[in-house]
């Protein structure tokens, strides 16, 4: 074989090998959409999204024979393990729930949070779009021609017949290089009497390789990965916002299952205060005959009734708090269609440590959820001025192409000459567009550093707000917690007061209008007093849940954490799913 054949098969060889090589090198570089995130909150999410919407008996609303349907859960496949009792005097069915188990089905159910769960998954989608950009498409063209033109001599074209077959791949590269290659296989036929081929009919095949990359303006990964990182901070903030969400809402059912504790004492409390005033009132009529007047007896009847007032107002209130925790909950087995009375379970927190008001503002700063979602929107306009300089920049491309072809009458013969590499074409250059004046990219580069600074300010603007916001839940745990020893004492002042007044009750010699009033007062005093101190004690265990509300700890609970990996159907405890709890060292824990 001559060297000029060795030369040739050399050439083939290495242009097949570089194919190859730049081939595979970059469909290894092929982006992913996947987001690395295991946390136990991203699981409760996926799942709750997976699931759709809330399970409805009518999904839609569409069934206007039964329009109740729209409101009534469909029944649960999993058995619930709320405990719930006939009362044998009454028949009400009475429902034992702890906060646990509120807070859970809440989380799992509320429709509030499931609206929310899909703003991660729809923002997961524009990742996958911004990855599509970087994947390999298949490209093909099929062409026919055929010509008919007049000629003044031999030696030109009259008639042709050029049928085209054109395959290929092409991509781009996240370097912003963009490659193709293609074969493509020519047939053509013409009426030129003359030519190197002694037939008319000949065959074309062709093996070409194209690859364009960007030098500066559209160059490497940093501008042409840009999409895909800015498209997954939204997905974080979408996730965060999800994540403030089911604080919100855990907070709100902390909160009502509280004041439904409160509610129902308060009926407790009234209960007794109107059952004393009615038996001072039988005390009073019993005197009638000796030295009660009728003045005494209409201001004991005017007591008990404007005591019984307060009583309808606070069996109300008992209802109203109970239907606001059910729709939180928006549970089937405890929804705002079943007549049942929810009785809280769980005993309130009595204890508190001292704060480190350091240590609460610095959690707020590492925790919450608007500090962080501010922290990310800096981030993407950090991504958004490396972008702007970019384009700033000259557009320089180097741009590389080989091809091989063969030229042949029949099809086989004309594919072993490419297969040879017999003719190979090279080009190799540069291109340069540098914009003069420039005006345009440079006011996108100055639009998004004025974009840096709003985002800096606002980040600046929440953490302020939510360092003052913890500082005063700080405050109020504080107050609320001195407040009920407070109350307690003031309680029991109270108790030994009415017990002193009816202690000297029988003993007297005349029942007087200023001693009847001054027990009637002393009544209400006593009922105030338990009013204030369970009122206190609700507020201590409220304030706790929204001071972890602003520091973004309430999710880390125990409580709450176990219910998220229930809700996700994984198996391992918070500590083995790596969700810490600084709350716990910082607050007192709920029982």
């Amino acid at each position: 074989m001559s060297s000029k054949g060795n030369a040739v098969l050399f050439n083939g060889d290495l242009i097949a090998i570089l194919l190859v090589i730049l081939m595979m090198g970059s469909i290894a570089g092929c982006v992913s959409d996947r987001v690395d995130d295991q946390s136990i909150l991203a699981s409760y999410q996926q799942t709750l999204s997976d699931q759709g919407s809330q399970r409805r008996v009518d999904t839609e609303g569409q069934d206007s024979l039964h329009p109740l349907d729209l409101l009534r859960p469909a029944p649960e496949r999993i058995p619930s393990d709320v405990e719930i009792v006939t009362d044998p005097n009454t028949g009400q069915e009475i429902a034992n729930l702890e906060i646990e188990q509120a807070i859970a089905r809440a989380l799992g159910n509320s429709p509030e949070i499931r609206v929310v769960s899909f703003d991660p998954s729809i923002a997961k989608q524009d990742i996958t779009k911004a990855a599509g950009e970087f994947d390999v498409t298949a490209f093909g063209r099929l062409n026919f021609e055929q010509e008919d033109n007049p000629t003044t001599s031999d030696y030109q074209i009259g008639q042709s017949d050029v049928r085209l077959l054109e395959s290929g791949i092409k991509q781009k590269g996240v370097t912003g290089s963009q490659w193709s290659t293609s074969y493509a296989l020519t047939r053509s036929w013409d009426d030129l009497a003359g030519g190197t081929l002694p037939t008319r009919t000949r065959y074309e095949p062709i093996l070409a390789f194209e690859l364009r990359q960007p030098l500066l303006r559209d160059a490497w990964q940093e501008f042409n990965l840009a999409g895909i990182n800015i498209a997954k901070l939204n997905h974080q903030i979408a996730l965060l916002g999800f994540r403030q969400k089911a604080e919100d809402v855990s907070t709100e059912v902390i909160s009502a299952y509280w004041r439904l504790l409160q509610a129902r004492h308060d009926v407790e409390i009234q209960q007794r205060l109107l059952d004393r005033t009615l038996e001072t009132l039988k005390k009073v009529e019993g005197r009638k005959e000796i030295d009660a007047t009728d003045v005494q007896i209409k201001q004991t009847e005017a007591s008990a009734k404007a005591r019984e007032a307060v009583l309808l107002q606070a069996k109300k209130r008992v209802i109203d708090v109970q239907e606001a925790l059910m729709r939180l909950m928006a549970d089937p087995q405890i929804s705002v269609l079943n007549e049942l009375e929810i009785v809280p379970a769980t005993a309130p927190c009595m204890t508190a440590e001292k704060f480190e008001s350091s240590e609460i503002l610095a959690l707020a700063m590492k925790k919450n959820s608007m500090v962080q979602q501010a922290r990310v929107a800096i981030t993407i306009a950090d991504i958004n001025i490396r972008v702007a300089e970019n384009q700033k920049m000259p557009r320089l491309d180097l741009i590389a192409s080989t091809r091989i072809q063969g030229l042949a009458r029949g099809q086989g013969d004309a594919q072993d000459r490419l297969n040879s590499g017999d003719y190979a074409s090279y080009a190799v250059g540069v291109s340069l567009e540098y914009p003069l004046g420039n005006r345009q990219r440079e006011a996108e580069l100055l639009r998004r550093r004025l974009e840096r600074r709003k985002a800096i300010s606002a980040l600046q603007n929440i953490a302020d707000q939510a360092a003052i916001q913890a500082k005063e839940r700080i405050r109020t745990v504080e107050t609320n917690y001195a407040e009920i020893q407070v109350q307690k004492e003031t309680a029991e002042a109270a108790k030994i007061h009415l017990q002193a007044l009816e202690d000297s009750e029988p003993v007297r010699e005349k029942l007087t209008p200023e001693f009847l009033l001054v027990k009637l007062q002393a009544q209400g005093a006593l009922a105030d007093a338990q009013r204030a101190e369970i009122k206190a004690i609700a507020d201590f265990n409220i304030s706790l849940a929204r001071l972890a509300q602003t520091t973004g700890t309430v999710l880390e609970l125990h409580q709450v954490s176990t219910s998220l990996l229930v809700i996700s159907g994984r198996n391992d405890t918070p500590e083995q799913a790596g969700e810490s709890t600084p709350i716990e060292s910082a607050l007192p824990r709920q029982p």
